[in-house]
Formats: structure tokens, C-alpha cells, sequence
């Protein structure tokens, strides 16, 4: 079969690759935020992105853009929202790695044409990027082989993973970490936390929901499915609107104070954030930063043993003012005796600085040529 490069638009356009984690829509998030801001410095940049995240996710804010379906990461095989399943992690890792030289040599030659290969955790980007001879970025809070160091007393097979992929990461050419960062390595850039941009008013989002004086408590859990078993509870709390985002179920609502959006929802999350007064969120962070971006007051449950979830609650607790929930306290549907005293912390000043644009800055002239 004859690969047909990606490269097929004017010669003015600029063209990047995007290496993308498929680990819930964070990764995916966050890269959106860089291009967003790399797109409003350079209008004719056309990022490629190789990875099994939904196009719609990325068609939410972007639009010139191909979208190229590939599996290039593994992360963590989830039996849940909040569990991993580490034996079918580690069977998963042992299929994937090492790349496959034939794999690697034919994505380097579908982006010949690019100027810059921009990863998310996905080493697979740096190994083609160096095939290609193309300048690779790694955007990240966190590595893969940090990630698996926490399992590994429990599961030692994970050890050849984590070699492989730390000697890949070593092999980038321009690292970037963005906070709250885990683990002690330094990169060439730390930016502040990556997010993106709220588009509308507060009060206009109230307005379309009809919350009226209602409270609106946002439960947002990312891109992987949770059950949540208090739902039928929720319609007894008064005087408070929930919204629980990332349904499967199309948008419905249940009794006069429960709105389910679908991930496919004309809500644009950053928005739905900004319009609560309150929000309960998986440590995971996209949604911490988003949350710092508008200053929402915030509860985050978190995951047993990922560790990066005692990362993103010390940065809540004293960047935000927030809050933490046990998950097996959270899942109960107990926390809602306490909402009242969850829902008590104030508003902070929306953040200064959104790191997409110190990325971009950074990458800037690079793709310019300067």
C-alpha cells in the first residue's frame, strides 16, 4: 500500500503533527488550549492529530484541522472512572512496545512536510519525529514511566515499560512541563497551568440553563465512564441545580434540578465551569485548570494509588481553596449532607496567565522561522 503524506495544503500553510494520549479527553484538552493559542498567532496553521480521542472533542474549538485515528499510547487500561486494571495494562504495554520500526518509519513519512511534532505523553511522536528529522515537543505534567513507578512494588512487569518510554522521553527535543508538575524533572519550559478560554458570559450560560437564583453545582468526571449511584438523590436537595456532565445519555433532565449533558452537549465546558458556583471533579487536570482559570470554587474526588491525583489536590488546596472528597464517601451520595459547608468558599480572581499562551510563545519561532 502507498502512504500518501498528510501534507496537501498551500504552500503558505504552516503544518504540525500532534501526538495525543488517548488517557480520558485531558490530554486532548490541553493540547486544544496550545493550538488555540498557536492558531490565533499563526491563522494558517493546520495541526494533523494522530490519536483515538473523537474528532468531536477537538471540533469543539477547533477548525483547521485533520483528524488522523491512530492508537499511540497506551496509559492505563481502566476498569472504571477512578480504577486501573494494571494486568491488562501490563499485557497491553508488552504488545505496543517496543514501537514497531515499520509503524514508525511510515508515520515519518506521512508527515514529512510538518515543521514541528508536538506530543502529549505520547512518545510515539518523539521516535517519529526523529525518524522524520523533525523537531518534537514534549507538552506533559506528567510521564507515563513516573506514572507506572507507583505500581510497581505490586507490579514488577511493569519495569521493562517504564525503561523504554523514560529512554524515549530523554530523546525529545524541547520538553515542557506545565503545573502543577509531578515528579523532579526540570524540561526547557515550566508554564503555568494550560486551559481553554472561557467564550461566554457567566450570567448568558445561567440564562440558557434557567437556573434563575438556583445554586448550580457542575459534577464533572472526564472522559471516562462513572457510575454515579446517588443521582435519584439528588432531586430531594433543594434550591440547587446539578449538572452532570459527560453523559452517555442525550441531554435530559430528572425532576426540576438535574440536567444530564452528553459529551456530544452545545455546552462548551469551560462555560459550564465558569457558571457554577460550585464544582466536583475527578482530580484530573483539564478540569482543575479550567477551574483555575475561572476561579469556581472546587471539591475534587480522588483515585486510588494514581498518583498524580496527591499532585493536583495539593495544588487545589493551596492555589484554589478547594476541597477533597474520599471516592468511596463521594460515590455514597454522603457528601450531600455537607453541601451547604462545600458550597461555602469563595470565588477567586480569575487566573493571570493561561499557559497555552507561554507555550506558545515559546514554539512561536520555531514555526516562523526566526
Amino acid at each position: 500500500m502507498v502512504t500518501i503524506p498528510i501534507s496537501t495544503g498551500p504552500k503558505t500553510m504552516i503544518e504540525i503533527a500532534c501526538f495525543i494520549t488517548p488517557h480520558g479527553f485531558g490530554h486532548a484538552t490541553r493540547m486544544i488550549a496550545i493550538l488555540e493559542a498557536l492558531q490565533s498567532r499563526i491563522p494558517d496553521l493546520r495541526p494533523h492529530l494522530f490519536t483515538t480521542v473523537p474528532e468531536s472533542v477537538f471540533a469543539e474549538t477547533l477548525t483547521n484541522f485533520s483528524h488522523h485515528p491512530l492508537q499511540c499510547d497506551i496509559g492505563l487500561v481502566q476498569k472504571d472512572g477512578f480504577t486501573a486494571d494494571l494486568e491488562k495494562t501490563i499485557i497491553r504495554l508488552q504488545e505496543f512496545l517496543p514501537f514497531q520500526d515499520s509503524l514508525v518509519k511510515d508515520l515519518a513519512r506521512r508527515i514529512q512536510g510538518c515543521s514541528l511534532v508536538c506530543c502529549d505523553i505520547a512518545s510515539l511522536g518523539i521516535a517519529v519525529a526523529r525518524e522524520a528529522g523533525i523537531v518534537s515537543v514534549l507538552i506533559e505534567n506528567f510521564t507515563w514511566d513516573w506514572i507506572y513507578q507507583a505500581y510497581l512494588p505490586q507490579h514488577p512487569g511493569l519495569m521493562p515499560a517504564i525503561d523504554y518510554l523514560k529512554s524515549q522521553y530523554q530523546r525529545v527535543d524541547i520538553h515542557i512541563r506545565s503545573e502543577p508538575v509531578c515528579g523532579a524533572g526540570k524540561g526547557d519550559l515550566v508554564c503555568p497551568p494550560i486551559f481553554r478560554r472561557i467564550r461566554r458570559l457567566r450570567s448568558d450560560v445561567r440564562n440558557d440553563l434557567g437556573c434563575q437564583d438556583k445554586r448550580v453545582v457542575l459534577i464533572s468526571m472526564g472522559g471516562i465512564d462513572i457510575e454515579l449511584p446517588f443521582i435519584s438523590q439528588l432531586s430531594a436537595i433543594p434550591g440547587t441545580l446539578f449538572i452532570l456532565a459527560g453523559q452517555q445519555q442525550t441531554n435530559t433532565t430528572l425532576g426540576d434540578n438535574v440536567l444530564l449533558l452528553s459529551r456530544d452537549s452545545s455546552y462548551y465546558h469551560p462555560d459550564l465551569i465558569n457558571a457554577a458556583d460550585l464544582v466536583i471533579c475527578k482530580s484530573g487536570y483539564s478540569t482543575v485548570a479550567e477551574c483555575y482559570q475561572a476561579g469556581v470554587p472546587l471539591v475534587t474526588v480522588g483515585r486510588a494509588i494514581f498518583p498524580e491525583s496527591a499532585v493536583l489536590e495539593r495544588f487545589t488546596a493551596t492555589k484554589m481553596n478547594g476541597q477533597s472528597l474520599d471516592r468511596v464517601y463521594f460515590l455514597s451520595g454522603s457528601w450531600l449532607t455537607t453541601l451547604d459547608q462545600l458550597c461555602s468558599g469563595h470565588r477567586l480572581s480569575p487566573a493571570p496567565t493561561n499557559g497555552a499562551d507561554t507555550v506558545a510563545d515559546h514554539l512561536l519561532p520555531i514555526l516562523s522561522g526566526n
